[in-house]
């Protein structure tokens, strides 16, 4: 296994767990029932944590697809 192959393997390992880490953060989100609380309420701050798995996720894509493309033209 190339080098090259090794990051793309590791990107798709963190999408991958980017992705659960999404669901996971979802599944405790959709469960929150108390739609009057404050803002300092644990069911927004899921929704923070939830936004921000969301943006890790497309940034590590992102680069995945950048890396798989290069790799897909040299290989050629």
């Amino acid at each position: 296994m190339g080098s090259k192959d090794y990051e793309l393997l590791k990107m798709e390992t963190k999408i991958h767990t980017l992705e659960k880490e999404l669901a996971h953060l979802f599944n405790e989100f959709s469960l929150a029932t108390d739609r009057d609380a404050p803002i300092d309420d644990p069911t927004y701050d899921k929704l923070q944590k939830m936004n921000i798995c969301c943006l890790e996720l497309l940034k590590t894509y992102r680069v995945y697809t950048i890396n798989l493309k290069k790799h897909n033209s040299t290989s050629v």
